[in-house]
């Protein structure tokens, strides 16, 4: 399933020219809020933040070091990932990727977070194909409400 969801990833983004670098419309702090709200858990200072890394000023290499034991393979580019064992979320922040998708980063960074939560403060298994519904499903809700943007 995510070499499935990789490759039309790859496909999808190969079209695109990177240029603008897309930014942000919340705080990582109100989108792991907004996760936690779903999933009906509290913040806890006891488990550590991700380390945030975004496409545009990170290495291809440092991606597929964090990713490769996760996900068998190195991928051929930089995606939105959390690597768990690392506890790492990447971000491609190109902005003609959210343009032409009809999304806004920030939701891509929420589905990544429900990843984390997931690992961290659930002990799940990424290896459960349920969890990236779960993940998408978040994801939506939080657009729909907080970034809803409309395709060209």
């Amino acid at each position: 399933m995510k070499k499935l969801i990789f490759t039309s990833f790859l496909l999808f983004i190969s079209t695109l020219s990177f240029a603008e670098v897309a930014k942000l419309k919340y705080s990582t702090d109100f989108l792991l809020e907004k996760v936690l709200e779903k999933k009906n858990l509290k913040k806890r200072s006891d488990i550590p933040l991700p380390v945030f890394f975004y496409a545009s000023n990170t290495s291809l290499v440092q991606f597929q070091d964090a990713i490769e034991k996760q996900w068998g393979f190195r991928p051929d580019m930089i995606t939105n990932a959390f690597a768990a064992i690392n506890n790492e979320i990447y971000i491609l922040d190109e902005a003609e990727y959210y343009k032409k998708s009809g999304r806004c980063m920030d939701d891509s960074v929420v589905h990544e977070l429900v990843h984390y939560v997931q690992v961290k403060y659930l002990n799940w298994d990424l290896n459960d194909e349920s969890l990236e519904w779960d993940a998408i499903d978040i994801q939506s809700a939080f657009r729909d409400e907080f970034c809803p943007v409309s395709k060209r």
